[in-house]
């Protein structure tokens, strides 16, 4: 029973050791804000088409009347 609760401890002391901690993110802080604000930008916008063909108010189609761009 003391070797299983070692081995368990020593696991558990690995996984907190290593990893996750000592990484950097991979995006600043406003970095992520941009990208999660121009996401809701883009479904905001796709809302809006969605409403419009469900009302009939434009003719249904797949291409969007917005300027859509990527950026890297």
């Amino acid at each position: 029973m003391k070797l299983l609760i070692c081995s368990l401890a020593v696991m558990a002391l690995g996984m907190f050791a290593a990893g996750c901690a000592e990484e950097t993110p991979a995006y600043s802080a406003n970095e992520r804000y941009g990208q999660i604000s121009r996401n809701w930008h883009t479904e905001a916008e796709q809302m809006n088409d969605d409403v419009d063909s469900f009302m009939l108010l434009r003719p249904e189609s797949r291409l969007s009347v917005w300027n859509v761009y990527h950026q890297n």
